[in-house]
Formats: structure tokens, sequence, C-alpha cells
């Protein structure tokens, strides 16, 4: 199945530990998705319009990069265009977004959390996705 093209195309580091990120392949209903994740941290670096594809969720993504002013300043700078981020709580998750290029950066975890939330909007409740980011939280001691 043919990949959806990242904007850019070239390699690029981890917004937390400087380590290059390598691309990885998410299937999905239509083009498959290909993503940058950390293998030093889990972290995920999302493109524009990519965590929607892969949440299969366009308004939660919405939400997250529409208002540029309404997070709080990001200690992270985007590994995509280098500019400033914001960071803004889903729920017990807080992500940090590209005010400039829209991307999305997910720590380890952060991702299932996201799910988790999602099932519960959708469904009033939530799926296996909780379980693992309650676990995740009670080993790490939080969500990031």
């Amino acid at each position: 199945m043919p990949l959806f093209r990242k904007r850019g195309g070239e390699p690029i580091d981890c917004p937390r530990c400087a380590v290059q990120l390598k691309p990885e392949s998410v299937k999905k209903f239509g083009p498959n998705v290909l993503i940058d994740v950390c293998p030093s941290c889990g972290g995920t670096w999302y493109d524009k319009g990519e965590l929607a594809k892969v949440l299969e969720d366009r308004s939660l993504h919405e939400r997250l990069v529409s208002f540029p002013s309404s997070g709080k300043r990001s200690s992270l700078a985007c590994p995509r265009c280098d500019s400033e981020m914001v960071t803004r709580s889903e729920g017990d998750v807080e992500v940090d977004s590209c005010i400039s290029c829209t991307g999305v950066w997910l720590d380890r975890g952060e991702e299932i959390g996201l799910k988790a939330k999602l099932d519960l909007e959708r469904h009033g409740q939530t799926s296996d996705f909780a379980g693992d980011a309650v676990f995740y939280s009670l080993i790490t001691g939080h969500m990031r």
C-alpha cells in the first residue's frame, strides 16, 4: 500500500533527546501513514494531518492545533521547522503542537491516552487503551 507522503521528507531529530527519528509506517484504511518515532525515548512526531489519520479523529487534531495562543509555551522546539511549540492538555495527556507547521509531538504512552479519551467521548466507556494508559502512568508516575 502506498505511503502518505511527508512534507520535507528529510530526517528530523527528537525534540527531547536529539536522536534521529526513524520513519514508521502505520497501516490505515487508505494510504499508510508514515510517522517519525524516536528509538531512544519512544516519542512520536506527527506531521500536519497525520495524527488525525492515525487516531481516525479530525476533531481532536483540530482542537490541538487550531488555537496557538490557548496553550502554554512548550519547552520543546518543533523538530520539523524549529518554530515554537505549545502544550495543551487533553484529559490527562499533555500534547505539544507546533504553532507554525501544525505538527504534533507525543511522548511515549500519550497516543494510548488520547485513544482512551476518544473512546470515552465516542462510546461513554473506555477500551483496553484506558488500561494501557493507566498502567503506563503507574510505571512512570505521569502520562508524559
